[in-house]
């Protein structure tokens, strides 16, 4: 019961419509992974630039609250200064590549006695076109001696 051309039992037809249809999916895979790539890659970039930003807001903070800890302590002089340089360094020893363009400006609430400290400065960037400004805030009472009698020695 074989044909002429040997074959199997039945044979198969192919109709020209099923031949065209492979040749115009061809190259599709390829196209696709050429327009999603970049795509990808910019979503990793911007989980990596959370993380960095995230990172750089814990040093921000580690910062300001060393340098309220030394404007807190210090009752005389100038603590103004000396809460700034303690920003400042304190942020490029833990940090120096995390926060870039680091500024530390000191506050004081006088009529309740509270220092603080804003540390800011930009994060690391990742993505292009984008920059990221971090800034935290610590602050605290003044340390003083304050006796039982009631009389406020902090002045």
């Amino acid at each position: 019961m074989r044909g002429k051309h040997g074959g199997g039992k039945y044979r198969v037809r192919t109709t020209g419509r099923a031949s065209t249809r492979g040749r115009r999916d061809r190259g599709a895979n390829t196209l696709e992974l050429a327009l999603l790539t970049p795509v990808l890659l910019l979503v990793i970039l911007f989980v990596v630039q959370f993380a960095l930003v995230f990172n750089a807001r814990h040093v921000a903070l580690a910062a300001a609250q060393a340098a309220a800890r030394v404007a807190r302590e210090q009752r005389t002089g100038d603590w103004r200064s000396a809460a700034k340089s303690e920003g400042i360094d304190y942020v490029n020893k833990i940090g120096p590549q995390l926060l870039t363009k680091v500024d530390a400006v000191p506050e004081e609430n006088v009529g309740q006695h509270v220092r603080g400290v804003t540390v800011g400065g930009y994060a690391v960037p990742v993505v292009p076109f984008f920059r990221f400004r971090v800034s935290e805030h610590s602050s605290g009472p003044v340390e003083c001696y304050r006796p039982d009698n009631g009389l406020d020695q902090c002045e």
